[in-house]
C-alpha cells in the first residue's frame, strides 16, 4: 500500500532544450522542486525542518547540450496513474523541459554505460571533409582529459563509436556513441574540441549537441 511511510518510487524521462540547456544542474533541481509544488501531486517529501522532494537524477547533462533522454526518480505517497503525472507536470514545467514517459523503475542509473550524441555543424561539408573526419575519428583520438588526479593525455577511441557522418540539409551531422560509466566518462565536449583543433574549417562554425539516447553495456539495449 502506497503511503507517507511506504512511498512508491517512479521514474520519468524528460527532454531538455532551448534556453533550459544553459541552466546548471543545481538550477535544474530548483526548477523541478518548484514545479512539484505547483503541480500539487502527492510527491513524497523528506522529513525534518526543511522538507524537500527526494529527487535523484541520472548523469548530469553538460551545460549547453540538449537531450531527449534525461531521467529523474522521485516518490509518491498515493497511487496515481503515470500518464496523469506526465500530463500534470507538463502543465507546470517551463518551456524547454517536457516530460515524455513515466514508469516504475527496475534498474539503476549506474547501469547507464553509453550515450548517443548528435553533433550538428552549420557548414555544408564536401565529400573530402566527411571522409577526412571519418578517418580521423576511426583511428587514435588522443585528447587531454580531466581526472581526479589532474589533466592527462588519453586515447578515447576505445571509448567511442563512430555511428554516422553525413551531409544532411547542407549541414555536417556527426553521430557518436560515447562511454559514460563513472571510470571512463567521455563528455560530448571532448570530441568537439578534438574536431575543432583537427579541422580548421570548423573553427568559428556554430554547432549544437544533443543527447539522443542512453544505453546499457551492450550498446544496444535502451536504458529504462
Amino acid at each position: 500500500m502506497v503511503s507517507e511511510t511506504e512511498p512508491k518510487k517512479v521514474r520519468v524521462r524528460y527532454s531538455k532544450s532551448g534556453s533550459l540547456m544553459f541552466i546548471s544542474h543545481l538550477d535544474l533541481n530548483r526548477t523541478m522542486t518548484a514545479a512539484f509544488l505547483r503541480s500539487k501531486l502527492p510527491i513524497y517529501y523528506s522529513q525534518g525542518f526543511n522538507p524537500h522532494p527526494k529527487i535523484v537524477f541520472s548523469q548530469p547533462l553538460p551545460v549547453g547540450v540538449s537531450s531527449d533522454c534525461e531521467y529523474m526518480d522521485f516518490s509518491v505517497t498515493e497511487e496515481i496513474d503515470c500518464k496523469e503525472i506526465v500530463d500534470t507536470m507538463n502543465k507546470v514545467m517551463p518551456n524547454g523541459i517536457r516530460f515524455l514517459d513515466c514508469y516504475e523503475p527496475n534498474s539503476k542509473f549506474k547501469d547507464i554505460m553509453w550515450a548517443k550524441y548528435e553533433f550538428v555543424f552549420e557548414i555544408e561539408p564536401d565529400e573530402d571533409l566527411i571522409e577526412e573526419i571519418k578517418n580521423s575519428l576511426s583511428s587514435s583520438v588522443v585528447v587531454e582529459k580531466k581526472s581526479k588526479s589532474g589533466i592527462k593525455t588519453v586515447d578515447i577511441s576505445p571509448l567511442m563509436d563512430v555511428n554516422t557522418i553525413t551531409n544532411k540539409d547542407n549541414k555536417l551531422i556527426i553521430e557518436l556513441t560515447l562511454c559514460c560509466d563513472e571510470l571512463n566518462f567521455v563528455g560530448p565536449n571532448i570530441p568537439i574540441k578534438y574536431l575543432i583543433e583537427k579541422f580548421p574549417q570548423l573553427n568559428d562554425i556554430e554547432y549544437t549537441i544533443k543527447r539522443k539516447n542512453v544505453l546499457l553495456n551492450d550498446k544496444k539495449t535502451d536504458f529504462r
